[in-house]
């Protein structure tokens, strides 16, 4: 893993000035979800008072801000997803034309109202989230019209988002173009793991530094392993599913043994906005729902083992190797040990290279994944012992909260 730069490093010793930010974002704070929980942590740790929020909200989602707190200015964002009328490099080029006359107006409107609210916010800098398309291209037309410099806050990497929303070819070549020029132009730049910030050092030869999400930990369930035998076992997941593939891996591998080792039963807690299930088999799965970072936490600490994949699919790849699942931060607040279903190539196995906070596995199937499954949930008291001691090791030392707050007071301070 590359080392991360320490951005307590970079921050002048005296008190930081208090700084005016304008937010521009896709991912309206407050919002259910990591990121609009992230955003909301990151604006309360450096008061409400300093942030108006500028949402370019999806023309199908809520057009309503999710905190009342939060000054917000809403401006909508649609043609996110490629027209294909036809199939083929024709349908292609019919898509490119279409998003490029369709996509302008639209980008020109985002550009007057951010350029409004600097006039009316008098902002020192420009905070953008680049989780969209249309932030992409907003803030690029900024960077060329308005001298208020820009830094940026990087989740996922332009090209996860343009093959989620199945762009044409030129589409995403200009998108990807504008993405780099942005980081470039930029005075600072948060990203969610070191191998984004090695990968963009090497492809756009910035510097960045690692900001992400840090929960304290919590205490146990009512439930918890620790506290009493159950006749049953539980793994426990939480978040979006990005890796499909492997959430089948895991319920066919269930499957196989009847969701039964050694005649206990095995149960999987699933808490998340949505999932889409297709069972053949009886199995035993609980879900949730959406529930709040507390909920989660502590449904989660009544599991003996969390699951935490990433995808073995080649057009999930960039996702796996450059991103970094949020989900570990509260994972890690729990106290359970953790069962790393990835690829060699993930960002997530160097991280367990570096803190084996649970068993690891790069099987590609069922069959071989399932003796990890196991192993995971039947650990002695000396090996569970182990792995919670890496977690808490994790915690202090890469995904706790006081490096969250060393990242987010480099980022939006002087």
């Amino acid at each position: 893993m590359t080392a991360a730069v320490e951005p307590k490093q970079q921050v002048a010793s005296a008190a930081p000035a208090a700084m005016r930010v304008l937010l521009l974002t896709g991912t309206a704070p407050g919002e259910p979800g990591v990121g609009g929980v992230i955003l909301k942590d990151l604006i309360r740790q450096t008061g409400v008072d300093r942030w108006h929020c500028c949402w370019l909200a999806s023309k199908y989602g809520a057009q309503q801000p999710y905190w009342s707190e939060l000054p917000t200015t809403v401006q909508r964002r649609q043609y996110e997803t490629a027209y294909r009328p036809i199939r083929g490099l024709l349908g292609e080029m019919v898509s490119a034309l279409a998003m490029r006359v369709c996509r302008a107006p639209m980008i020109e409107a985002a550009r007057k109202t951010m350029l409004g609210l600097i006039r009316d916010t008098q902002p020192d800098f420009i905070l953008a989230v680049l989780d969209s398309a249309a932030v992409i291209e907003t803030v690029r037309q900024l960077q060329q019209t308005s001298p208020v410099p820009v830094r940026c806050l990087v989740w996922d990497d332009v090209d996860v988002f343009c093959r989620q929303r199945n762009l044409d070819r030129w589409t995403q070549s200009r998108i990807a173009q504008a993405f780099g020029r942005v980081l470039q132009a930029s005075e600072r730049t948060a990203v969610i793991c070191e191998n984004m910030q090695a990968e963009y050092r090497r492809r756009y030869g910035i510097d960045s530094f690692v900001l992400r999400h840090g929960i304290s930990a919590v205490q146990m369930g009512p439930n918890a392993p620790s506290e009493g035998a159950r006749n049953e076992y539980r793994i426990g997941f939480a978040g979006s599913i990005t890796a499909p593939d492997c959430l089948r891996m895991l319920i066919d591998g269930l499957d196989s043994i009847a969701w039964q080792i050694n005649g206990r039963d095995v149960v999987l807690r699933l808490l998340g906005a949505r999932y889409l299930l297709d069972s053949r088999k009886p199995q035993r799965i609980e879900y949730y729902g959406w529930r709040s970072v507390e909920e989660t936490c502590a449904r989660l600490s009544e599991c003996d083992l969390l699951y935490l994949p990433q995808s073995f699919t080649e057009e999930n790849r960039m996702l796996s190797e450059l991103s970094f699942p949020t989900k570990l931060s509260t994972y890690l607040a729990v106290q359970r040990p953790i069962l790393l279903h990835a690829p060699e190539y993930a960002s997530l196995t160097g991280f367990w290279q570096q803190y084996p906070v649970g068993p690891a596995s790069h099987a590609r199937n069922a069959g071989t994944l399932l003796p990890h499954v196991i192993d995971g949930l039947q650990a002695n008291h000396v090996r569970t012992a182990a792995w919670v001691e890496e977690v808490i090791r994790a915690s202090e030392h890469a995904l706790g909260p006081k490096q969250f707050d060393s990242a987010v007071q480099y980022l939006v301070t002087c």
